[in-house]
């Protein structure tokens, strides 16, 4: 077997002993992986169902990474689905009540009425931007509220605009039919305040809370951007020689 390597050289001769251990360690290790799984079968498959099994386990190494992105993917639509069907049987229904009822007492209020306390509410900054957006978005909802703008002075319109704009999310929590469309704002919020209820990290009741305060906080926003945005409009006004 020496003379078959006769004619090498020392480097060719320590290459070939070289690629004849890899091989070797290689052979080893495939055996013992093969044997392995052969006696985990219990020596009842044959040799080309062991190689179509070490095709699947190959393939499945090489796209485990591709299936565990397509389960996480379609997990959070399949989660988003859950929010949804929950919102179905439960805050849907009570929407299409609370929205029918407010309608429903808009008209047996009358249009006119409305229209005379928007008249009142908008004579002094206190309530033009307070209470008279409120009125909109509780009577008229959105779109519908910017229309209590036409009661108002024109140099009164864009930030009457910008505060009843700015109202038709903080009293979602009290009042959903307001604004059914975006409901979601408050609808996220409103998920997470009631697992906390229900891990215990805060006392039961607290999204009534929240949504109570929500809607307090957003009045006093609407009120700092209406006087705001009323000055910045005079400002604008008279630079560009603009009457009001």
């Amino acid at each position: 077997m020496l003379a078959d390597y006769g004619h090498l050289n020392l480097p060719d001769l320590g290459s070939v002993a070289t690629d004849a251990a890899l091989h070797g360690k290689l052979a080893l290790q495939g055996a013992s992986e093969k044997l392995v799984v052969l006696a985990q079968a219990g020596g009842d498959i044959t040799v080309d169902e062991f190689k179509q099994r070490l095709d699947t386990v190959a393939q499945e190494e090489q796209l485990g990474w591709l299936a565990n992105i397509g389960r996480y993917f379609i997990g959070i639509f399949q989660k988003g689905g859950e929010v949804f069907a929950g919102f179905v049987t439960g805050i849907i229904p009570t929407l299409v009540v609370l929205m029918t009822a407010f309608y429903a007492l808009t008209e047996l209020v009358g249009e006119e009425r409305v229209h005379g306390i928007a008249r009142g509410a908008g004579r002094i900054a206190l309530t033009r931007y307070t209470l008279l957006p409120v009125l909109s978005v509780f009577f008229l909802t959105n779109p519908m509220a910017y229309t209590f703008g036409a009661f108002l002075e024109e140099k009164h319109k864009p930030a009457f605009y910008d505060a009843a704009v700015s109202y038709v999310h903080p009293p979602l929590g009290l009042f959903p039919h307001i604004n059914p469309g975006e409901y979601f704002v408050w609808g996220g919020v409103l998920v997470a305040l009631q697992e906390l209820e229900r891990n215990g990290t805060v006392p039961n009741g607290y999204h009534i809370q929240m949504a109570i305060w929500y809607a307090i906080v957003g009045l006093v926003v609407i009120l700092l951007k209406g006087m705001l945005t009323e000055r910045i409009t005079m400002i604008m006004a008279r630079r560009q020689g603009v009457e009001l």
